[in-house]
């Protein structure tokens, strides 16, 4: 099985949907196509339509409303695994015009943006999917937008340690077999992540609650997401979905249908 280079996501709501605290764990582009996202960005609020994308770096927390236009919020995500040549960066942000986390989308932005959400339902060579990626990022470097996504070449301790327990989320992951994943004993990899003010328990926890999202916007049953996600107890999944985001999974699922299930 190929590495994923490009993982993708769909968000819907009927009501608008409050929530605090999402985890961007990788370099990642929202497109809202209906309704708008109002984004709490460095005190202020910056508003997302369909004619420009929301821009993310890794390692960033989120407080966002999604609100519907007509009873219908709806938007797609890029998530990329594979950082763009050094150089490209440097290029793009030569001629900084942007301090805001947003780009217009062009026809151009828009063909390759489509380009990579089908790619997924391909299956494509690792390789394949790499050459893929790099012209859209050579098509960001040309927009000079590239450098909102990489503001930087290297990929910290927790972006790589989200990155490799975002692929299964639900497993039972412990600090001992993930090390040696990275070639790394258990101390190193704790001292990594306690320097960048993280822990491992901690960072695995926030991928669980934000493949939660994915599964409830599926309209899975509470008891089938909470097991998905690692959890026995859907009473400890509930406190711990609303410690992360400030509602239950139950308040975002009626944000999302007008039957949810418990």
């Amino acid at each position: 099985m190929s590495k994923v280079i490009v993982q993708t996501g769909q968000f819907k709501g009927l009501r608008k949907q409050p929530l605090h605290n999402v985890l961007i764990y990788a370099p990642t582009i929202i497109w809202v196509t209906h309704g708008n996202k109002q984004l709490w960005w460095h005190d202020t609020t910056l508003n997302f339509h369909s004619a420009d994308w929301l821009m993310l770096p890794a390692n960033q927390y989120l407080t966002f409303v999604n609100v519907p236009q007509q009873a219908q919020f709806y938007s797609r995500t890029l998530t990329l695994h594979e950082a763009p040549p050094v150089e490209w960066i440097t290029q793009s942000s030569q001629y900084e015009r942007n301090e805001q986390p947003r780009v217009r989308v062009t026809a151009e932005l828009a063909y390759c943006f489509e380009l990579l959400y089908e790619m997924n339902q391909q299956s494509l060579s690792e390789e394949t999917q790499r050459q893929f990626v790099l012209g859209f990022y050579a098509q960001l470097r040309d927009e000079k937008a590239l450098h909102l996504l990489f503001p930087s070449d290297n990929a910290s301790m927790r972006e790589r340690l989200a990155r490799y327990l975002s692929v299964n989320p639900g497993d039972e992951h412990n600090i001992e077999t993930v090390s040696a994943h990275f070639a790394m004993s258990r101390a190193t990899l704790a001292r990594h992540l306690a320097a960048e003010g993280t822990g491992f328990r901690e960072v695995l926890s926030e991928v669980r609650m934000n493949y939660a999202l994915a599964l409830l916007q599926e309209l899975r049953p509470l008891m089938e997401v909470a097991v998905a996600c690692g959890y026995q107890s859907l009473t400890r999944f509930s406190a711990r979905f609303k410690q992360q985001y400030r509602l239950t999974p139950y308040q975002y699922l009626q944000t999302i249908t007008d039957k949810p299930e418990k």
